[in-house]
């Protein structure tokens, strides 16, 4: 019986480590694919006017490629940093491009944003 006991503690930090492994998820989207799918759609956030069809791609694109939460986190740390080097962005006409697109966005983007609680 204490052998088998022994046996059964084992079992149980084994599957104990590996829920513990599962519930840390990581991003799978880099900055570097969102600055690709979202680069055609600077020139609408500084000068606004009409959305390129290249940029309403990349948005659609972006919100294909979530997964987790972690990977609209991620995006939305992206899209925040990158935002704040472009001279001149409008953050307002940023936060509407998923409705031009026709798209539905799980975060706006402001300097103020706090992308850990984004979801």
């Amino acid at each position: 019986m204490a052998k088998f006991a022994g046996t059964s503690k084992v079992a149980l930090m084994a599957v104990l480590s590996c829920m513990l492994m599962v519930s840390h998820v990581e991003a799978t989207i880099t900055c570097e694919q969102v600055t690709n799918w979202l680069t055609p759609c600077i020139s609408y956030g500084v000068f606004g006017g009409v959305v390129a069809p290249a940029c309403c791609e990349g948005v659609k694109e972006l919100n294909a490629a979530y997964q987790t939460k972690e990977d609209i986190r991620e995006a939305c740390s992206c899209v925040k940093d990158g935002a704040a080097r472009i001279p001149g962005i409008n953050y307002d006409r940023i936060n509407q491009l998923h409705g031009l697109c026709g798209t539905p966005s799980p975060y706006k983007v402001y300097p103020s944003t706090d992308c850990s609680k984004v979801v």
